[in-house]
């Protein structure tokens, strides 16, 4: 009797998840302007263009790992960390274009922090512009949760369509596409720490494979 619940409880979780894929391709649309962008040895050492595939593994935290959470943090939901993720990649992008990460240094691993800002040095010493304008965020999942003694680590994927061009001191475009929109995918992951009384999230990892 308790697998025939599983069964439908995996039935009627398919139908909602098959609604909702239905739903957001409405809201989105269908354009999609994928198109594998050329780039030089040095734009890739700069590691600017990120249109790479990211295989996709479950939608969200399993129920037994999503349990031990709540263990640890009554107040975990979600939702409200997958709006919170999203809100914060729309803000770490817009301060990767700035120039400026004062906004995001709290809430980023310092090495990280040193890896953004190394990349803006080397811009700006090069007097180069970077363009990212995000158009639309198609996916926004948690692919993998790890809970340890002392953290707990979400990796969250992130599908975007967004303008991105690299832009030398002429204005001349090195690398990108100011004109058209291209499918963008990332995985970063986020930690919080257990005995930590801090309630946010730390972005430790960022990865485009």
């Amino acid at each position: 009797m308790q697998n025939s619940f599983q069964y439908i409880d995996i039935l009627i979780f398919g139908i909602i998840a098959i609604f909702l894929i239905f739903r957001l391709k409405n809201i989105l649309g269908t354009k999609t302007g994928f198109e594998e962008t050329n780039t030089n040895e040095k734009t890739q050492n700069k590691q600017f263009t990120n249109v790479v595939p990211l295989k996709s593994n479950k939608n969200q935290v399993d129920e037994f790992e999503l349990n031990k959470i709540l263990e640890i943090d009554p107040n975990f939901n979600i939702d409200d960390f997958l709006t919170g993720s999203k809100n914060f990649f729309e803000m770490v992008l817009e301060s990767f274009v700035s120039g400026d990460l004062k906004n995001i240094k709290d809430f980023t691993k310092p090495s990280v922090f040193k890896s953004f800002k190394s990349a803006i040095d080397e811009r700006n010493k090069e007097q180069e512009t970077l363009i990212i304008d995000l158009k639309s965020i198609k996916e926004n999942k948690i692919t993998k949760s790890i809970i340890t003694k002392t953290s707990i680590k979400l990796n969250v994927k992130f599908e975007t369509f967004q303008i991105r061009a690299l832009m030398d001191k002429n204005d001349e475009i090195i690398d990108g596409d100011n004109k058209n929109e291209i499918l963008v995918k990332d995985e970063w992951t986020f930690e919080k720490k257990i005995k930590d009384n801090n309630p946010n999230w730390t972005l430790i990892e960022t990865k485009s494979n």
